[in-house]
């Protein structure tokens, strides 16, 4: 009967070293291989050293079940993923920024073979715990001490790098002050030699010279490692009473010295203080970096079969289909699409693979969020059915480290703030390493040269390029799940704090780069459904972006639950997931957040609504595409109380704070347009007459700390809401929608900038308190709009512009302050629009639905409660009414 085993290897700075280990026991069964690598070859000429070893390993033990690869590297090395950051170190540099796993994953022919890697420092330690001179302790210590002080704590045979009081950041000693600098230049090598040079002016190699002199009884040498044993008991000493190991093992070249130092060592350590720890020379030597590597296989892949059990995106909405078809008459359409032709829109990794296949060089970039370890690796295996062998070279490699990053970022981020910082003025060539970026070469020629990841294309290669995008609200369901990170960051951060960084900084940067993309995008990929990704050409999206911004677009709404969250929407939209408690949000045209449908024989291949902007901004805009150019300048979306509760009592900053402190080049005015309601719903607009400011500020600050309810009616007028009434929300405004509204918010694009100020005394869908910000509210609160000013202001009262038997045109007078207006339309049979060169945002807030029919011919069934766009290109159209009621439709322009 066959037995089990993992392939171990250990890549040297001049070999490979590889063997079959049992998985059981740790043992090696039969010969080591070793092959000569020469590290300074081609990628594709070590590659093939490695594959020549890895495969005659596994056919020595072809009787054998071999279950995985197991690969001991030294760094810097990204070890889950597989990518080399080896360079400038005259070893292994042309495998900089390469895949290692997935250039190795069909190393052996009969199936693909997963690799799994592990630093050499680590790999020798988990040797010698599995069978080695740590084998049965519960905590070990283990350091290497040769070119560098390496040091790996072990748990159970898990590897400690999670930094605590009793173990360092990624358990890492060779970093931690000591003497006149660290510890690495104490405890390895190069001291020896630097030692040797003050002792006696003359020059060795290594300490293999220092051990001779030492045999033959030369003092220098002797107390040289005298030096050395109490360097290292006093710098290790703290570290072994606060992690109180079982064992330490000593490896390493110069633990093969320990005859001259280890006593001493011992000795000084018992004089310190009292430990139960043995102190032991490792027993493996270089057997121990493959035994480890071996066992580290087990492990890794236990850890990923539970990493693919999480939930990779947290939401109780439905991912989008890759195919659907039109809603029926007078049915709101949760995937509105606009039309680009038969054949335009392909589906799945297969159909991607044989795209790439028909090129030598590739390059794909694409948004954060984007599952890359999981596409490459798709990719990979369907090109490889093809018979092409792809080496794939990451952009990650290129990056700036991550504290640099961080500092670079800092200023944009507000501190604790949990939702405000600034807009960035940085690019994204910011985040990386020019000189690194020229490194990163398609130097092989026996395959297929794929450069990949977030920024890819500035590596300058001038070669056909994919674009691989995600929808805003699918990279906030994985953000939610722990799935995705920031931009140059390794691991998740907390929610509100990632997305802060997303608005602020990551966003910003990566929109402009993609604006900078768009002309020469060969092909754009959906990668919102990992296992179905859509594709299309650049080609066909230029064309489709241009068609809408000459006849009409509707973007795809996202709903969102929350804390005051209602039941209309969730009742009345079918396609929904009803297993949720309330939906509070439908984003129904948000430039930051929505996405855009294209659609080609059911396909529905998304893309974010700002290529559109970057692509047809002065088609769309018209008038204003020189004030807003990618900024489109309208938001509607809906606020659902209905059996819900009050929004939070709030305001919005004023043009100018907007401007100072966040770096935004407008602000949020709002209006709130009652779509439905109930009997006895209200709106809470304006101050009362004769507030007292601080008398309000004082009450809001000790609700804040002492958790004590307010009085909000005292100080904050109520009016009662009706169906189509319009409430005015300019800048410094105090308000909140209360509970038993549909509200259909007209507003300026901004959407974050809300300065909540009292909140109800609750909790967020979180079980966190929502943030408050009192302070931003004070400083922009306007407290004249009180008394009766607020219904003479700021509830609109409509004027009738124009009627006839058929349709009644009125104007909804906004604010001064607003710079956008408001006109509805009640008509029975059909209107005829002239926009003047103005772009026009729609929404049918009566009626079943509505045919619009554009100049160029185009036809297109808007339903009830859907925004829709006519750009200003569009030029005249016409609107007809398929209901048996009359239609009412609001329209909303910059003035």
């Amino acid at each position: 009967m066959s037995r089990n085993y993992y392939i171990g290897a250990d890549i040297g700075g001049s070999h490979i070293s590889c063997a079959a280990v049992d998985i059981l026991n740790g043992e090696i069964r039969g010969e080591i291989q070793k092959i000569y690598v020469d590290c300074n070859g081609s990628s594709s000429e070590i590659l093939k050293s490695w594959e020549t070893a890895i495969l005659d390993t596994v056919s020595r033990n072809k009787e054998e079940n071999i279950l995985g690869i197991g690969i001991a590297m030294p760094g810097p090395f990204d070890y889950e993923k597989g990518i080399s950051f080896i360079e400038g170190v005259q070893k292994y540099d042309s495998l900089f920024g390469l895949n290692i796993r997935e250039a190795l994953r069909f190393v052996s022919n009969e199936k693909k073979t997963d690799s799994v890697f592990i630093n050499d420092a680590s790999a020798f330690a988990l040797g010698e715990y599995h069978a080695g001179a740590a084998k049965g302790s519960r905590k070990a210590l283990i350091v290497t001490l040769g070119t560098g002080f390496g040091s790996t704590f072990l748990i159970n045979g898990e590897i400690q790098q999670t930094s605590s009081d009793i173990i360092p950041e990624n358990g890492y000693l060779y970093n931690i002050p000591f003497g006149k600098s660290i510890a690495d230049d104490y405890f390895s090598t190069r001291w020896f030699v630097y030692r040797w040079k003050e002792k006696t002016g003359l020059d060795i190699s290594g300490v293999k010279n220092i051990v001779q002199h030492a045999s033959e009884g030369d003092k220098n040498a002797l107390d040289l490692f005298k030096e050395f044993s109490d360097n290292l008991a006093e710098f290790i000493f703290p570290w072994l009473q606060k992690f109180n190991p079982d064992v330490v093992v000593i490896g390493g070249n110069i633990a093969k010295a320990s005859g001259f130092f280890l006593e001493d060592f011992k000795n000084t350590l018992d004089k310190k203080g009292t430990l139960n720890t043995q102190v032991k020379i490792c027993e493996l030597w270089d057997k121990a970096p493959l035994i480890g590597a071996a066992m580290n296989v087990g492990s890794s892949l236990n850890r990923q079969e539970m990493g693919d059990k999480i939930e990779w995106r947290k939401t109780t909405q439905f991912l989008a289909p890759e195919k659907s078809t039109v809603s029926h008459q007078g049915d709101y359409d949760i995937y509105p699409a606009f039309p680009v032709g038969t054949g335009k829109i392909k589906e799945g990794v297969e159909a991607l693979a044989d795209w790439i296949a028909q090129h030598e060089q590739v390059v794909i970039d694409g948004y954060v969020g984007v599952f890359w370890e999981q596409l490459v690796e798709s990719i990979n295996i369907e090109l490889n059915k093809k018979g092409k062998k792809a080496y794939w070279h990451h952009i990650s490699a290129a990056m700036r480290p991550l504290n640099e990053i961080n500092e670079m970022v800092a200023p944009f981020l507000g501190g604790d703030d949990p939702v405000f910082g600034k807009i960035t003025d940085k690019k994204l060539i910011d985040w990386f390493d020019e000189d690194k970026l020229k490194k990163i070469k398609p130097v092989a020629t026996d395959g297929i040269n794929i450069l990949v990841g977030c920024g890819a294309a500035l590596a300058g290669w001038n070669v056909p390029l994919i674009y691989v995008d995600l929808p805003k609200n699918e990279l906030q369901f994985r953000m939610r799940s722990g799935m995705v990170t920031n931009l140059g960051v390794d691991k998740p951060e907390d929610n509100r704090q990632m997305y802060k960084r997303f608005y602020f900084v990551d966003w910003r940067v990566l929109n402009e780069h993609k604006c900078n993309l768009l002309p020469r995008i060969d092909l754009v990929v959906d990668e919102q459904r990992p296992d179905k990704i859509l594709m299309m050409s650049g080609t066909d999206l230029r064309q489709g972006l241009t068609a809408m911004s000459k006849n009409f677009f509707r973007v795809r709404p996202w709903f969102e639950p929350g804390v005051w969250g209602g039941q209309w929407i969730k009742s009345r939209i079918e396609g929904l997931n009803k297993d949720t408690s309330n939906l509070a949000w439908s984003f129904e045209l948000m430039v930051l957040e929505n996405g855009l449908m294209f659609e080609s024989d059911d396909f529905r291949l998304e893309v974010s609504f700002d290529f559109l902007m970057y692509n047809n901004y002065k088609e769309v805009l018209g008038d204003c595409a020189e004030r807003f150019k990618y900024d489109f300048p309208i938001r509607f979306d809906f606020l659902d109380t209905f059996d819900g509760g009050n929004l939070s009592v709030q305001c919005h900053p004023s043009n100018e704070y907007m401007k100072k402190e966040f770096g935004m080049s407008f602000t949020q005015d709002e209006t709130y347009y009652i779509l439905d309601c109930k009997e006895n719903s209200r709106v809470y607009l304006g101050f009362q007459k004769n507030i007292d400011p601080e008398e309000f500020h004082k009450i809001l600050v000790e609700n804040q700390e002492k958790a004590k309810e307010v009085d909000i009616e005292k100080y904050v007028q109520k009016f009662a809401a009706k169906k189509h009434d319009l409430f005015l929300i300019p800048n410094g405004t105090v308000h909140a929608s209360g509970k038993n509204n549909l509200v259909l918010e007209i507003s300026s694009a901004p959407y974050i900038f809300t300065f909540k100020m009292y909140d109800w005394l609750r909790l967020d869908l979180d079980g966190r308190p929502r943030p408050i910000n009192i302070e931003h509210g004070m400083k922009n609160l306007r407290f004249e709009r009180q008394g009766k000013r607020v219904s003479e202001e700021l509830i609109a009262k409509p004027e009738i512009l124009k009627e006839d038997e058929n349709c009644r045109l009125e104007h909804l007078p906004t604010h001064p302050e607003h710079f956008y207006d408001i006109y509805r339309y009640r008509f029975e049979n059909e209107i005829v629009i002239e926009n003047n060169d103005k772009c026009h945002v729609w929404m049918l807030v009566e009626g079943s639905s509505v045919i619009l029919e554009t100049r160029s011919g185009m036809k297109q069934r808007f339903n009830y409660a859907e925004t829709f766009v006519i750009p200003a290109a569009a030029g005249s159209y016409k609107i007809t009414n398929e209901g048996k009621d009359k239609a009412l439709m609001v329209k909303s322009f910059v003035k």
